[in-house]
């Protein structure tokens, strides 16, 4: 029997991963230092810098909380209802102060992205 490469197993680890990895563990280490990067993005969209160590606390538990077993649904579902509030709170965010329509798009593919790897949760 021949294995699959793009199975629904691979898809959900992948879609969940690039959550996990990038957003989770990648982005909230990079909001709790403050680099220059998230000191321009605090000071062009009006948010205090406090907001982001914050936000990057809740992305690190997020992405701990979705690589959780199954008998912890709830909490991951409240990771994952957290994580589409940040990506549709950030796309409004640049599209209220009329940045790029790429700062605007690129949380929602994140969505998207977040939007498969719960779909697939139980059907693997």
């Amino acid at each position: 029997m021949k294995s699959k490469i793009f199975n629904i197993k691979n898809l959900y680890l992948l879609t969940t991963g690039i959550i996990v990895i990038l957003v989770g563990l990648f982005s909230g280490v990079v909001d709790i230092l403050q680099t220059q990067g998230v000191i321009s993005a605090s000071q062009e969209l009006g948010y205090p810098l406090y907001f982001f160590t914050l936000l990057g606390i809740f992305k690190i538990l997020g992405a701990i909380a979705l690589v959780l077993p199954r008998k912890f649904e709830s909490i991951k579902l409240v990771a994952y209802s957290g994580f589409a509030f940040d990506f549709i709170f950030a796309s409004f965010s640049h599209f209220s102060i009329g940045d790029s329509f790429t700062k605007i798009l690129t949380p929602l593919v994140f969505l998207i992205i977040l939007d498969i790897s719960y779909k697939l949760k139980d059907k693997y």
